[in-house]
């Protein structure tokens, strides 16, 4: 398969990396620190045109397709080091927006999906539960009900990322409890709809830029023009749809961090020196370093493969899974790798590979856990 890609695309994830180096790096640490959200960052951002970049262009987006939007999450990451913004980013326009796109009525893209592009609008995925994290569908306890013109929504949705900050979230309830994971639909949920309310923000011990919280709805009314798709149709249809967008786009942020944290490692060890020697030329070094580069370049070209299958209308539950396994894991390696360079600075906040190891972490645990992951992959190819 040919990666070659054309002048215009380079030129534009140039243009993103630069953005994030010097937009969003500079503020990345004390943010970090703080466990702060910046609304000044998210506008630029939308100014740029990042926050509806796959949405079609009639809706206030750029019409960007998988491939193009997986190479700008992975320049944005590599240039912002931020991997709580870039998750809040993924969550907004991939894993929130997206069933609009895929799957919404016109009527629910026009009324959505410009301010969403603008970021005027922030959306997040009501999907994990308290008690429903790898077993989603098999064991939702959020239930809707239909009365009238009106959907009643009640349960609850946890570690939802956007959701203190969140105005329209996409939210999956049962709508026919004998049907198993056939009986679910999506909503579109708004945070000024009665009954909605957000739990506490979260304490995380990574992605802190980024807002994660519950969400609980308490006879929720939802109009039953906000379903997305058909009644029960949710998880198998848009579900499906929108984690193939997510296993693949979301990822490539991984990959971009694990290029800056490389970086930086080398750097480090040619100016670090032990035993009158930079640190570079020491064999165990060499070996850390080259096996990250592998992993990077491994890692980036499942991720564009799963990218350009998915351009040409190609199903990817096996590509998308084994993106996602290969590559998180990858970047929790790296970050112990890369970590044992740096020594005991790795262990200080200032230096960026301290965050990077606690960042990498929920790779290997948000939107499918690598055991999940690996069950998907042996499921699809044992059928």
């Amino acid at each position: 398969m040919n990666f070659a890609l054309p002048p215009e695309l380079i030129e534009f994830r140039e243009s993103v990396y630069e953005f994030a180096r010097d937009q969003i790096r500079p503020s990345v640490e004390q943010r970090d620190l703080n466990s702060e959200w910046d609304p000044a960052i998210w506008q630029k951002m939308g100014e740029m045109g990042l926050l509806g970049l796959p949405f079609p262009e009639e809706y206030g987006g750029q019409g960007a397709n998988c491939l193009t939007t997986t190479l700008a999450t992975e320049a944005f990451s590599r240039g912002s080091t931020d991997g709580g913004l870039t998750l809040a980013w993924g969550a907004h326009t991939i894993i929130g927006s997206m069933p609009i796109v895929l799957c919404g009525t016109d009527d629910q893209k026009k009324r959505y999906l410009p301010r969403l592009a603008t970021g005027e609008w922030i959306a997040g995925l009501g999907l994990t539960e308290p008690e429903s994290g790898s077993d989603a569908a098999g064991s939702m306890q959020t239930r809707a009900i239909k009365k009238g013109d009106k959907y009643i929504l009640n349960g609850s949705k946890m570690f939802i990322t956007n959701g203190p900050i969140g105005d329209v979230f996409t939210v999956m309830a049962v709508t026919d409890k004998a049907k198993g994971p056939m009986g679910i639909s999506v909503f579109i949920v708004e945070k000024d709809f009665k009954g909605f309310s957000v739990g506490k923000k979260l304490n995380k011990m990574g992605m802190r830029t980024s807002t994660t919280s519950e969400l609980i709805f308490e006879d929720m009314e939802v109009p039953e023009e906000n379903m997305i798709s058909r009644e029960n149709s949710g998880f198998l249809r848009v579900g499906k749809a929108t984690l193939e967008w997510e296993r693949t786009v979301l990822v490539a942020s991984g990959v971009g961090f694990m290029q800056y944290m490389l970086a930086e490692a080398v750097h480090y060890a040619k100016n670090r020196k032990q035993f009158k020697e930079p640190i570079i030329k020491f064999q165990s070094i060499q070996d850390k370093i080259a096996k990250a580069r592998m992993k990077i370049d491994a890692s980036r070209l499942l991720v564009y493969s799963s990218a350009s299958k998915k351009d040409q209308g190609i199903p990817t539950p096996i590509e998308s899974s084994i993106a996602k396994l290969y590559a998180t894991e990858a970047a929790v390696e790296l970050g112990y790798d890369m970590g044992q360079i740096f020594g005991g600075y790795c262990f200080i906040h200032e230096y960026p590979v301290e965050r990077a190891y606690r960042d990498a972490r929920l790779g290997t645990l948000g939107g499918g856990t690598s055991e999940i992951m690996r069950s998907i992959i042996a499921a699809n190819l044992a059928s």
